[in-house]
């Protein structure tokens, strides 16, 4: 049954049916050909995401140092958002993901060629971290926002669905490539620079396919006078701070994402210290996990007909607080991955939902600064959580950070429970009830 919600209004009912809505979706050969580029690179994220603490562990032994170097691949998310947003809607769109993506390319090679001169430092590690994440947010703000341009809008939650069933089974393919590459060499170090240059293969593959696409990234512009930069990111965050529903689930995306941060790196190290797990073990245990993301990001467009996004939203953060305490009480491997599962799983559901809400709401000549807006906040406190979580795990040690991680999650789900109803409006809380409740 569907979840009634009164603060909600009632969006009209699907036009086309979810079978026709699929096989329209996978017969659009611009969207296939974008969404190709965009699994291929994901393949690659999920090498690296595994490959950067390895070697940040490698060269400098420290957890620390570890959380500072991930945090300063997550920092552009914090420092280049916003005014990404504001390029991406005035430059070609499709130009921007390929320039990124070349980019990224260049940057990755540097890792395994300084490593062969013996000459790789922290230092380096960082900075390539830094400019992979510089390549990220103008890629990923540019994909999003020309979404709506590559197929209808009937079509956008199959769209968001199967680019999560992509970055799901990436992260499959990803973290069992990486596992077996670092298992497979001589030590964990190599493995995870022999994944590093995997990894920027996939970044060069990810651009070349994008020269094939025909279809217009945007809309036509008109040819005005162009504003200043400050104009256009004051209209950008307006817009998104007058959507209180948007504004909402913003600040809830924020909480869970800082908190949610430096998880990854407390499971490796809780792995590796505590349950004497070896690192190309802990690859493909996250890829064996990772199968059950693919399933629900498959399951996520037709769940979000039948789900309110209330429900959605309150009840996965519930359930990350219990995957958390999982974590932290784990006794083995076996509670731990349980713990990973049920973090993971949860994502894509989430994120269909409310992704294609986002793009449903927004113009298409604010969709760069809206979708930036929102994704620097969400996103840009991902390098502050993780550089405060590597300092906790190095003087208290993975469990107190995932026992820390649990109660904040805990009073997320209390704090949004108390305020939903009394923050929306019947004019402003679109889209929260399920589409089997419009009538669809």
């Amino acid at each position: 049954m569907a979840t009634e919600d009164p603060t909600s209004v009632a969006e009209p009912a699907p036009a086309t049916t979810p079978e026709r809505r699929w096989r329209g979706l996978l017969t659009n050969r611009d969207f296939m050909i974008v969404w190709g580029g965009f699994t291929v690179s994901s393949v690659g994220t999920a090498l690296s995401n595994l490959a950067v603490p390895i070697l940040a562990l490698g060269l400098s032994g420290s957890p620390t140092v570890a959380g500072l170097v991930g945090a300063a691949r997550l920092a552009p998310y914090l420092l280049l958002n916003l005014l990404a947003g504001v390029f991406i809607d005035r430059w070609d769109r499709r130009r921007v993901m390929i320039v990124a993506d070349l980019g990224r390319f260049a940057a990755l090679t540097t890792i395994p060629v300084a490593y062969a001169f013996d000459s790789l430092t922290i230092a380096h590690l960082a900075a390539v971290a830094f400019l992979e994440g510089v390549g990220h947010v103008f890629s990923a703000v540019s994909h999003l926002s020309a979404l709506s341009k590559l197929v209808p809008q009937e079509q956008l939650a199959s769209a968001n669905a199967l680019n999560e069933v992509a970055d799901s089974a990436a992260g499959v393919g990803g973290s069992a490539l990486s596992g077996a590459l670092i298992g497979l060499a001589r030590n964990s170090t190599l493995g995870a620079v022999y994944s590093y240059a995997a990894d920027a293969v996939t970044y060069l593959l990810s651009g070349a396919s994008l020269l094939f696409v025909r279809k217009s990234f945007q809309e036509e512009r008109p040819a005005d006078e162009q504003r200043s930069v400050m104009a256009d990111l004051k209209e950008g965050m307006s817009f998104l701070w007058r959507q209180r529903l948007l504004r909402l689930l913003m600040v809830m995306v924020t909480l869970i994402n800082f908190l949610q941060a430096p998880l990854s790196l407390a499971t490796i190290v809780l792995a590796t210290d505590n349950l004497d797990i070896n690192a190309g073990l802990i690859g493909l245990i996250l890829a064996v996990v990772g199968l059950g993301t693919v399933g629900n990001a498959f399951a996520a467009s037709w769940l979000r007909e039948r789900i309110s996004l209330r429900t959605m939203a309150l009840g996965s953060v519930a359930l990350w607080a219990v995957a958390a305490a999982m974590m932290a009480a784990a006794p083995s491997i076996v509670l731990l991955a349980a713990g990973v599962l049920i973090t993971n799983l949860l994502w894509p559901i989430f994120a269909v939902s409310l992704v294609t809400y986002r793009l449903t709401a927004t113009p298409d000549h604010l969709q760069g600064r809206v979708n930036s807006a929102f994704r620097t906040l969400s996103f840009g406190v991902e390098p502050l959580g993780l550089a405060i979580g590597g300092a906790l795990i190095a003087s208290q040690g993975p469990r107190f950070l995932f026992w820390g991680a649990a109660a904040g999650l805990f009073a997320i789900f209390l704090g949004s429970l108390a305020t939903w109803r009394q923050t929306l409006t019947p004019e402003t809380a679109a889209a929260a009830l399920p589409e089997d409740a419009r009538g669809g």
